[in-house]
C-alpha cells in the first residue's frame, strides 16, 4: 500500500519529464564500474557507493516505467549502430585490418548487449499489461532465464593485441574491452535490480496507463501550457502538475467531507447520544483531517523538489509519518469502541471486565508492535537480519526479563484458570481485600481499609488463594451458646428443638427446600453445588461439657452472601435464640469462680 501511494505522489510529476534515455543510464553506471575498480577508494566508500547506485536503479526503473508508453513507442537507439558496424566490421577484414576488425567486434558486442538489456527491460514493460502480479513475477524470471541462454561473455584474451603499437586503433580496442568488461558486470547487477524493484515497475506500469495522465500530457503539450512552462520550469514545475496537484487537493477534500458526512449518519443512526458523537468526532474524524493535511503538504513539497534522492529521503519521513497516524487511528478506534460499549459489556455474562481490559492492552501493544515493524521497513531495515539478532539475544532478554513473562503467564493462568476476577473478594497469606484490575504484570487489590496493592500475577497464580465472592447460596454462620450447669437438660432439650424449628422457618436460613438456578452447565463430574458454591446444612446440637458450662452448637448458612445482609440475618438469629433461651428458663453462662470454705473440727 505504501509503494502504491509513493507512486500516485510521482507519476503526476514524471510523466512529463524529458525521456530519461536508457544509454545515457548505461553510460553513468559505467563510470561507477570504473569508480569500484579503483585501489584508492576505501571499503566504506564503495559501501555508499553501492548504497546510492541501488537507489539510481530504483529511481530509473520507476521513472522508465512511469514513461511505459513513450519508451515503447521510441526507436531502438542500436538499430543503426549495430548496422553501420556489421558494415565497417566486414570493410575491415576484407582489408585485412586485423586491429580495426577486433575493435569492431568488440564495439559489435558492447551495443548488441546493450540492445539486449534494453530488450529485456522493454520486454518487462510488456508483461505488465493485462496480467496479474503472479503471473508477471513468473514471466519476468523466465525472461532473465531466456537472457543468460542467449548471453556470452566476451573472450577478452582473443583480442589482446601482441604488438606494442600505441595508435588511434590500439587505444580504441583497449578503450573497447574496458566498456564491454564493465558492461558484463552492469549485465549481472542490472538482472538482479530488475528481479529486486519487479513489483514497483509492475505497479508503476499499471497506474501510469490511467487516462488521467494521458489527459494531463495532452494539456501540458497545449500552446497555451507551453507558454506558462516557461516561467514555471526554474520552479520544477509545470502546467500538468500544478492541475495533478489542485485535482489531488480537491479529491482529498471531497473524501474527508463523504466520510464526515458518512460517520455522522451511521452514528445517528445507531441513535447514539450527542456527547458521544462530539467524542467520536473529536478523537477519530479529527485524525483522518490530519492525515489529510499530510498527505497535501507532501503532494505540494514533491511537486516543487520532484523526483530525485532527496525527494525519496521526504517520502520516507512522510511515510513514517503516515504509519504514526495510521497507528494512532486504530489505538483511538480501539479505545471509542471499548468506551462506548463499557456498559454493555459490564452486563454481559461473557466478557469478563479482566478479559476486556486485558484484551484492549494486548490490541495496543500489537499496534504499536505493527507500527514498529512498518516504520522499520520504510527505513530500509533488513527485518530478517534484523529478527535473526533478536533470536539470538532473545535468550539473554529472556533470562532478564524472566519475572516479566512470568507475570504475563500468571496472568494468563489466573483468567484461564478463572481463579478470580474484578469484583471479588479474596483473601492470600498476606492480603485481603477485593480485586481492582487484572493486568499484564501484576493484579491490584484494595484491602478493607482502603489502601491499594498491587500483586504480581506469577504470586497470585502460584499461592493458595481464597476466593469469598465464589458463593452462590450460603454464608456461614457458627454459635457455641453456653448455658449454666443450674438449667434443667429437659429445657435445654426443648430449646434446641425449638431452635431448629426457628431456623429451619426463617426466611433468611438456607435449608433443603432453598431453590436456586442452575444456569452453568459444567461439562466436568464434579458437584454442581460445591462448584457454584451451594451450601444449606443447619445443625443445632449439645455439643460440649465445659468446665463451667453446657455447650448447645448452632451451624447454619443464610441464604444471602453479601456480608450487611448477612449481619441483619445473624442478629436477628440471635435474638429469637435469646427469646427461646428465655422462654425455657435458660440463662447464659459465663466464667465463675466458686471458692468454698471448710469448717475445721477438734477432738478433746
Amino acid at each position: 500500500m505504501k509503494k502504491i501511494l509513493f507512486i500516485l505522489l510521482f507519476l503526476y510529476i514524471t510523466i512529463l519529464s524529458s525521456n530519461n534515455d536508457f544509454d545515457e543510464f548505461i553510460n553513468t553506471q559505467i563510470k561507477m564500474e570504473a569508480q569500484f575498480l579503483d585501489q584508492n577508494i576505501s571499503l566504506d566508500e564503495k559501501m555508499d557507493m553501492q548504497e546510492k547506485q541501488d537507489k539510481m536503479y530504483q529511481k530509473f526503473f520507476f521513472k522508465y516505467a512511469t514513461e511505459k508508453e513513450m519508451h515503447l513507442q521510441s526507436l531502438d537507439p542500436y538499430y543503426t549502430k549495430i548496422k553501420r558496424l556489421k558494415l565497417r566490421l566486414k570493410n575491415n577484414q576484407y582489408k585485412g585490418y586485423y586491429n580495426a576488425a577486433k575493435r569492431d567486434e568488440v564495439l559489435l558486442k558492447a551495443y548488441t548487449l546493450r540492445q539486449d538489456i534494453r530488450n529485456l527491460l522493454h520486454a518487462t514493460l510488456l508483461s505488465t499489461e493485462n496480467t496479474k502480479k503472479s503471473t508477471f513475477e513468473d514471466k519476468i524470471n523466465t525472461l532473465v532465464l531466456i537472457f543468460y541462454e542467449k548471453f556470452k561473455p566476451l573472450d577478452t584474451h582473443k583480442y589482446i593485441s601482441d604488438t606494442n603499437e600505441t595508435n588511434t586503433i590500439l587505444k580504441d580496442l583497449h578503450e573497447a574491452l574496458k566498456t564491454e568488461n564493465a558492461l558484463e558486470s552492469i549485465t549481472n547487477i542490472f538482472t538482479s535490480s530488475l528481479i529486486l524493484n519487479k513489483l514497483l515497475i509492475y505497479r508503476t506500469s499499471r497506474i501510469s496507463d490511467s487516462k488521467f495522465f494521458t489527459i494531463l500530457n495532452t494539456i501540458n503539450k497545449s500552446p497555451y501550457s507551453e507558454k506558462f512552462n516557461k516561467y514555471l520550469l526554474p520552479l520544477h514545475l509545470d502546467t500538468a502538475k500544478i492541475i495533478a496537484v489542485l485535482l489531488f487537493i480537491l479529491f482529498i477534500m471531497i473524501i474527508i467531507k463523504l466520510m464526515y458526512i458518512i460517520i455522522n449518519y451511521f452514528l445517528r443512526h445507531y441513535k447514539l447520544k450527542e456527547n458521544d458523537i462530539d467524542y467520536i468526532h473529536s478523537h477519530i474524524t479529527s485524525v483522518f483531517n490530519i492525515f489529510a493535511v499530510l498527505l497535501i503538504l507532501h503532494l505540494i513539497i514533491v511537486a516543487f523538489i520532484g523526483i530525485d534522492i532527496s525527494s525519496l529521503y521526504i517520502t520516507k519521513m512522510f511515510g513514517i509519518l503516515y504509519v504514526v497516524i495510521i497507528s494512532l487511528l486504530a489505538y483511538r478506534i480501539t479505545h471509542t469502541v471499548a468506551y462506548l460499549k463499557i456498559e454493555r459489556m459490564k452486563k454481559s455474562k461473557i466478557l469478563k471486565n479482566e478479559v476486556v481490559n486485558l484484551s484492549i492492552k494486548v490490541i495496543n501493544g500489537l499496534i504499536l508492535l505493527v507500527a514498529i515493524i512498518f516504520i522499520l521497513k520504510i527505513l530500509g531495515v533488513n527485518l530478517t537480519a534484523l529478527l535473526s539478532g533478536l533470536g539470538i539475544a532473545g535468550a539473554a532478554v529472556a533470562f532478564a526479563a524472566k519475572d516479566s513473562i512470568a507475570n504475563i503467564f500468571g496472568s494468563i493462568s489466573i483468567l484461564a484458570g478463572d481463579i478470580f476476577e474484578q469484583g471479588d473478594w479474596i483473601e492470600t497469606k498476606d492480603v485481603n481485600g477485593t480485586v481492582v484490575e487484572i493486568g499484564l504484570r501484576a493484579s491490584t487489590i484494595r484491602t478493607f481499609d482502603n489502601a491499594l496493592i498491587s500483586i504480581p500475577n506469577f504470586e497470585l497464580a502460584n499461592s493458595g488463594v481464597k476466593n469469598w465472592s465464589r458463593r452462590r447460596i450460603g454464608r456461614r454462620i457458627k454459635m457455641n451458646l453456653s448455658v449454666t450447669y443450674e438449667s434443667k437438660f429437659s429445657d435445654i432439650n426443648q430449646a434446641i428443638l425449638e431452635i431448629r424449628e426457628m431456623l429451619k422457618e426463617h426466611k433468611g436460613i438456607a435449608n433443603q427446600r432453598t431453590e436456586y438456578k442452575n444456569e452453568y452447565r459444567q461439562a466436568r463430574l464434579v458437584s454442581a453445588e460445591d462448584f457454584q458454591g451451594v451450601k444449606r446444612t443447619t445443625l443445632v446440637y449439645m455439643d460440649n461439657f465445659s468446665e463451667s458450662s453446657i455447650d448447645i452448637l448452632v451451624y447454619c448458612f443464610s441464604r444471602t452472601v453479601e456480608w450487611s445482609e448477612w449481619l441483619e440475618v445473624k442478629e436477628d438469629v440471635m435474638y429469637k435464640i435469646a427469646e427461646i433461651f428465655e422462654k425455657n428458663h435458660l440463662e447464659f453462662a459465663y466464667p465463675t469462680l466458686t471458692l468454698h470454705k471448710g469448717i475445721g473440727t477438734s477432738k478433746n
